[in-house]
């Protein structure tokens, strides 16, 4: 996912936090349980939803609100072979443009083995919760000589290509070269553009001319099975967690926007020279500058097959800002460090003890890490068929979270800053009053939604949004209870104009759990607005009483051109 201005909208509060945080301790906790071997998790940005792969049943699950959901976003069983502990679904990457296209892509394994790995493009339905599995259209595909080392991987990079990485095609020690072989995508790394279909190659490939012998998706050679890869959020630097074959597991770093790199495989294992077997072409030799040296490799004493991880850019623990986190599958331990730019690192660190969830439970057979809406970082815990677990990293300091979605407010207003339109440091879904935007334009037009979240207390009750052009603050006082609305003529005629534009929905009666909604709505072409600012709140009428008896927040909007 390419987040890299959402985070520069929550750089203010976490340098807030920064002072609280200093020397911030960290721990996991359980977030689900019950998973078939999940091995992907992750979610749209902003999303508060946790989207996991499952590889053995073909789905993609969704956690809401902490509770996994019984229906699937996605249910593929009927096209992936899921044959060999290697095979199945294994990738998924959510469209740069998600929140308007509704698009994501998936990688899988088909047909009998050896088999195919196929990535395929679906399209959400009208129910966010579930996605339309009739809109399957194929990308590409890529016959595998063996049943292992299919990779799977799927991720966008920040110039909004997708990026695919393959593994060497399987059985042991590369047979056929696969890894320094331009006429194939086997053992490589490729980048291709899908913001439509067929899909197109980016002219800035590093071999999209013709005529140079290697074909145009390849961004990347040299690697044996690149087991998950990931972007920093911050920086554009691709790492890539390299699977070894008899020796030694490797990361490697590809600083932004450097293709044509060449990792080595099979010339060389990690810094170690190989072996050029069945290479019908000769490729440089073991040591050539030609190779891309790892900026960490571990040799297997210390495990067996390396998960690359995530670079930790979210909110909650600033003080991990930059850490990148990995493990190794067999052995269970969970590193970290911090890529100094160049050919090493600072601040390595073994963070398995520091990240042992304790109370009886464990992290074990790590199988990817991810990030959710808001950056913050799960593990992935395999487990066997309906034990895997979802661990998320958190800070033990226990952050504000009054909508008990398991995400710290401040983080979620610094990623989405009209959650907290009245600017007081709160959410305003826990004062009553909420919006989905902060600006509409008079020549699209548009929407502004407001949703009315009063309480029980307020069920039955009926409800007025209000508005003001004149801002909040004295406010008013309407029998005793304080409205944050300045009075003026606007204010009157939206009680004037009530149901009407651009006030609908604007009164009526809260449901039983004292909830409503108001679309606050700018019609396309309207003239002599851009600039205004408004202010919108809630009253709650007693009937019975006939009085006032509560009042939201207020919440804001810009109109722009």
């Amino acid at each position: 996912m390419s987040c890299t201005s959402r985070f520069a909208l929550a750089a203010a509060v976490a340098g807030t936090l920064i002072a609280g945080y200093a020397g911030a301790q960290y721990k996991t906790v359980r977030v689900t349980t019950g998973l078939s071997r999940p091995l992907w998790v992750g979610a749209p940005p902003g999303d508060t939803r946790l989207f996991v792969v499952e590889q053995t049943t073909a789905d993609v699950r969704i956690l809401k609100n902490g509770v996994l959901q019984a229906t699937p976003f996605i249910d593929l069983t009927s096209k992936v072979n899921t044959g060999g502990n290697e095979r199945g679904l294994l990738g998924f990457a959510f469209s740069p443009n998600y929140a308007t296209d509704g698009y994501f892509f998936v990688q899988y394994t088909a047909g009998a083995l050896p088999g195919t790995s196929i990535v395929e493009r679906y399209q959400v339905s009208t129910n966010p919760d579930v996605a339309n599995a009739a809109s399957g259209q194929i990308v590409l595909s890529q016959p595998q000589p063996f049943e292992n080392h299919n990779g799977g991987n799927l991720v966008f990079g920040p110039d909004g290509y997708l990026y695919l990485g393959y593994g060497d095609g399987g059985s042991q020690n590369d047979p056929s070269c696969n890894g320094q072989k331009g006429s194939t995508w086997l053992g490589k790394m490729l980048r291709i553009d899908v913001s439509s279909l067929p899909y197109t190659i980016p002219p800035t490939n590093p071999w999209a001319a013709a005529g140079d012998g290697v074909l145009d998706e390849i961004w990347a050679f040299g690697l044996r099975n690149p087991w998950r890869y990931t972007f920093d959020d911050a920086t554009g630097d691709l790492y890539i967690g390299d699977v070894g074959q008899n020796t030694i597991e490797e990361i490697d770093v590809q600083p932004a926007g450097a293709g044509g790199r060449n990792y080595g495989w099979k010339v060389m294992e990690g810094n170690n020279c190989f072996s050029t077997t069945g290479c019908t072409v000769a490729p440089p030799a073991c040591g050539s500058p030609v190779y891309t040296a790892p900026i960490q490799s571990y040799t297997h004493t210390a495990g067996c097959s390396v998960t690359g991880g995530v670079v930790y850019r979210g909110c909650a623990i600033p003080a991990l800002d930059g850490t990148y986190f990995y493990a190794d599958y067999c052995s269970n331990s969970i590193w970290s460090l911090k890529w100094n730019g160049a050919g090493g690192f600072t601040n390595f660190t073994n963070q398995t003890a520091t990240l042992a969830p304790g109370g009886g439970l464990s992290i074990a057979t790590i199988t990817s890490f991810g990030v959710d809406g808001f950056g913050e970082l799960y593990l992935c815990d395999r487990g066997a068929a309906g034990t895997g677990e979802l661990f998320k990293i958190v800070p033990t300091a226990t952050p504000t979270d009054c909508d008990g979605n398991s995400h710290s407010d401040a983080c979620e207003i610094g990623v989405a800053p009209h959650k907290d339109l009245d600017l007081n440091g709160q959410l305003d879904l826990c004062q009553g009053l909420s919006a989905d935007k902060g600006s509409v334009s008079e020549s699209a037009g548009g929407v502004q939604q407001l949703s009315i979240h009063m309480g029980a207390a307020m069920a039955g009750k009926l409800y007025l949004t209000l508005t003001s052009g004149s801002g909040s603050a004295p406010g008013l006082v309407v029998d005793g209870v304080p409205v944050p609305l300045n009075l003026d003529s606007l204010v009157l005629t939206s009680l004037s104009m009530a149901n009407s534009l651009p006030w609908l929905q604007s009164l009526g009666f809260l449901d039983g759990a004292g909830r409503g909604l108001t679309n606050f709505t700018i019609p396309a072409a309207s003239t002599g607005l851009a600039g205004a600012n408004v202010a919108h709140a809630t009253i709650a009428f007693d009937l019975g009483l006939g009085a006032v008896v509560g009042a939201t927040n207020h919440v804001t909007l810009s109109i722009v051109p």
